[in-house]
């Protein structure tokens, strides 16, 4: 190129080009140029940074045509369309950042069309860029945000809707849509992806269509997640919302239930099998509950724990506390510090409702003479098998109802989604 950067401004993002370097040619996808670089994505699914100064020729073998195609598919309002996408930003809707090497939210809603083509097969999909935010820094607010965009949707017609969203937090999303969308005329189905969608390995492509697949077709009323079943693409689970966890930091197959089996499995062909019988069917209506209290802290407990920051929290007037404690539900008593700080809440009337870290399992206030001990305060709500995300995310939707101690406990105690069972399967461990 006698000006390396000449003509390149003439290329759309998504255009085929051939690039030319000495003896070698390279046909991919035009990204962008960024400084000195040329960035396209081949084939196999990989982007190549090209120097400017090492290429000889660029030219264009083919327009882009996916963003026309798109025109009669992709919507900006909700009314009409038969599901609704939910952008919240996270892993799925982000590329590489050739300066820092990490990715960031950084894609527009035709993209999510590129990546998989097959949604517009789907019939007519309404996408919403609700926001743009890695699930790390969502708060209990964009929960709600969420719940009041997915049931706009839903009172214009939607028969389903898809949230795309960072994975790390995922599952506290999906439990506080199970709650503040309750009962459910249509699927609310969670994804994300472990890889960003400029790699060759992203998983957000079959995520992404099965997630739509099982928005359209499954016939469930719940808050659901949708990922991978294993590291390959053969099927996804999909998993109730509030008896879901993200298991491993990279794995594709990340996403596990928790003391229940998979609500099913869905196929890219659209099959869904081994339907579990315990779902929760659709409703005729959609209900929106959206008062919520954020004012709760989580604390996990450990050895030599005592009650100081149990305490800080109380004179910090926190509305509720989740605490992750040992085994069934144990908290360190050997010092007796733990006490007086759980009478101290007791006398605010702070609900402290006690989960396991072992996260399959139950509480169970009965086993251990320590547990009787701590059962005796009014406050204490032991949760049976309730994961820790789950219930920490319910204490919030119970105090936004009532700040009542015996309302509280009432709501915590009573399952409103499939949240809690009675008793977990043998075959429901580490599936």
């Amino acid at each position: 190129m006698k000006d390396k950067k000449a003509g390149l401004e003439n290329f759309s993002f998504g255009d085929l080009v051939n690039i030319k370097i000495d003896n070698q040619e390279f046909n991919g996808e035009f990204i962008k140029t960024d400084e000195n670089l040329l960035i396209v994505k081949l084939k196999s699914g990989y982007d190549i940074a090209l120097e400017h100064k090492d290429i000889n020729s660029v030219s264009l073998i083919e327009k882009n045509k996916i963003e026309k195609e798109n025109k009669t598919t992709l919507e900006v309002k909700t009314k009409g369309a038969d599901l609704t996408l939910i952008t919240t930003g996270g892993t799925i809707s982000s590329k590489i950042d050739y300066k820092t090497g990490g990715v960031s939210p950084s894609v527009d809603s035709s993209y999510y069309f590129k990546i998989a083509p097959g949604l517009k097969d789907l019939g007519k999909i309404a996408v919403v860029s609700l926001m743009q935010k890695l699930s790390e820094n969502m708060l209990p607010s964009d929960w709600v945000n969420i719940a009041r965009e997915a049931y706009s949707s839903i009172q214009e017609g939607s028969k389903g809707v898809i949230v795309t969203s960072g994975t790390d937090t995922m599952h506290f999303a999906s439990s506080a849509m199970s709650f503040i969308l309750n009962p459910l005329s249509v699927p609310i189905v969670f994804t994300g992806s472990q890889r960003s969608t400029d790699r060759g390995s992203s998983d957000a492509s079959t995520n992404l269509l099965m997630s739509a697949v099982t928005a359209k077709n499954f016939d469930v009323g719940e808050s659901v997640i949708c990922m991978h079943a294993n590291l390959n693409d053969e099927y996804n689970y999909i998993l109730r919302g509030n008896k879901a966890r993200k298991m491993h930091t990279e794995r594709r197959d990340a996403f596990r239930p928790i003391n229940m089996k998979p609500l099913a499995k869905v196929y890219p062909d659209g099959r869904f099998i081994d339907v579990l019988d315990e779902r929760i069917r659709k409703n005729n209506i959609t209900r929106l509950n959206d008062k919520i209290d954020s004012k709760v802290k989580l604390i996990y407990s450990y050895p030599s724990m005592e009650g100081d920051i149990i305490d800080y929290y109380v004179e910090n007037k926190v509305h509720g506390i989740v605490i992750a404690a040992t085994g069934f539900g144990n908290l360190p008593l050997e010092e007796k510090t733990i006490i007086p700080s759980l009478k101290n809440a007791e006398n605010k009337g702070i609900p402290i409702t006690v989960t396991s870290q072992t996260v399959y399992g139950t509480t169970n206030k009965f086993v251990y003479s320590t547990l009787r001990e701590i059962s005796k305060f009014e406050n204490i709500i032991y949760v049976g098998d309730m994961t820790t995300e789950t219930a920490f995310v319910k204490m919030m939707f119970a105090l936004g109802q009532s700040k009542n101690l015996k309302n509280v406990k009432e709501t915590m105690l009573n399952p409103l989604a499939g949240e809690m069972k009675e008793r977990s399967g043998t075959d429901e461990f580490l599936i």
